[in-house]
């Protein structure tokens, strides 16, 4: 590998690092304000534009909130050899489409 492509492989790392912080960050924001509405029966959370206090709208989101943070944490602490992976993954596939169109 040349140069070039070590610093794009680095840059597609760093830029996974970023993604999943973004993702637990907001995650874990949507997560601490659903949560006290799951235990308070008397609150109401919109679906569909209806306000309900159903509490399998309230459970779902919540699950929702935290796949965002787990889906966060994963990106976070993925090995980077997972991550070079999927860059030559990705490399080798945008090949393939540009070999298409020609």
């Amino acid at each position: 590998m040349d140069t070039n492509q070590l610093k794009k492989m680095k840059r597609h790392r760093r830029t996974y690092r970023f993604m999943g912080f973004i993702w637990a960050l907001v995650g874990a924001k949507l997560l601490f304000s659903f949560v006290p509405l799951l235990f308070d029966p008397s609150s109401t959370i919109s679906s569909n534009g209806i306000l309900t206090n159903d509490m399998g709208t309230k459970v779902s989101a919540v699950v929702f909130c935290g796949a965002f943070v787990i889906a966060g944490l994963c990106f976070l602490f993925v090995p980077d050899r997972l991550l070079d992976r999927l860059f030559i993954w990705r490399q080798s596939m945008l090949s393939q489409f540009t070999f298409w169109r020609k």
